[in-house]
């Protein structure tokens, strides 16, 4: 697979407000740098995704170097929502660098990150008891960026995402779409991010009915929101392109054939789609 292009803004800017971005600036011929490369590494890793570690190679990239004033390397400077936070120059032991990080993530006053030390995604999904959950939302966020190859990860943060921003969650899939299986449920994503972006008329009942259940997925209501799903097409099922039974059929996709919602509502659907 071609390798990225490397954006500052997009990897660097935008990254820093998730989460702060420690940039390391290096070069080949630095033989400091190889000492103190491994031990960012080897922190960055130990950290299960509460930071992200940048590394910019100041031959390569010397307009970034020039920008920052990088007269001597390794040089490394942490970035958080966009604003310079620290930095330190000279290769450190790993004590001093932890302690380096750890006193500055006090001073930022970061929120927890209890949840990204949890590395087991199964124990993560069974802590979850609703659909969508914005909960799992964030804390698979924090196990993706830490396991950025977890295909089931990144599929199953996308169906609870996609119910709360739509876009970031169809460009995640996107980003994804050679992985097995998640170029499939593209379609289903765009489904749910059209009937989250419809406006709806309420004076037409189709129209309050889908409102309603788009805010009671919201709330947690999965199963009251599908009641109303089944009644708006038991009502009008051309209302909107026959978003009701498109919307319908994504989320039973979304819970799978095993779910207790889908045992219990799937055949009223069926009924009412037929």
């Amino acid at each position: 697979m071609e390798e990225a292009i490397f954006d500052f803004k997009r990897d660097v800017v935008d990254l820093s407000f998730e989460k702060p971005v420690l940039i390391d600036f290096w070069a080949p011929w630095c033989g400091p740098c190889k000492i103190l490369g491994p031990v960012l590494e080897e922190l960055e890793k130990e950290a299960k995704g509460q930071w992200a570690l940048v590394k910019i190679n100041t031959e390569v990239e010397q307009e970034i170097a020039a920008y920052f004033k990088i007269q001597s390397i390794p040089n490394c400077k942490l970035v958080y929502e966009g604003k310079l936070a620290g930095e330190f120059s000279g290769a450190q032991s790993k004590a001093v660098v932890k302690k380096w990080l750890d006193d500055l993530f006090k001073q930022l006053d970061l929120p927890e990150f209890v949840e990204a030390q949890i590395d087991d995604f199964d124990l993560l999904v069974a802590e979850s008891s609703v659909f969508p959950d914005p909960v799992l939302v964030e804390r698979l966020k924090l196990f993706v960026s830490g396991n950025p190859e977890h295909d089931k990860a990144i599929l199953t943060l996308a169906k609870h995402e996609v119910f709360y921003d739509s876009e970031s969650a169809v460009a995640r899939l996107i980003h994804a779409k050679d992985r097995k299986d998640i170029a499939e449920q593209l379609e289903d994503m765009e489904v749910i991010k059209e009937f989250e972006k419809a406006k709806f008329n309420e004076t037409e009942k189709s129209a309050e009915l889908l409102l309603h259940a788009r805010n009671l997925l919201l709330q947690g209501n999965t199963a009251k929101s599908i009641e109303n799903i089944i009644e708006a097409i038991n009502l009008n099922p051309k209302f909107k392109n026959e978003m009701a039974r498109r919307v319908g059929i994504a989320i039973f996709h979304f819970l799978g054939n095993q779910h207790p919602l889908t045992r219990e509502y799937r055949k009223l659907f069926d009924m009412a789609i037929y």
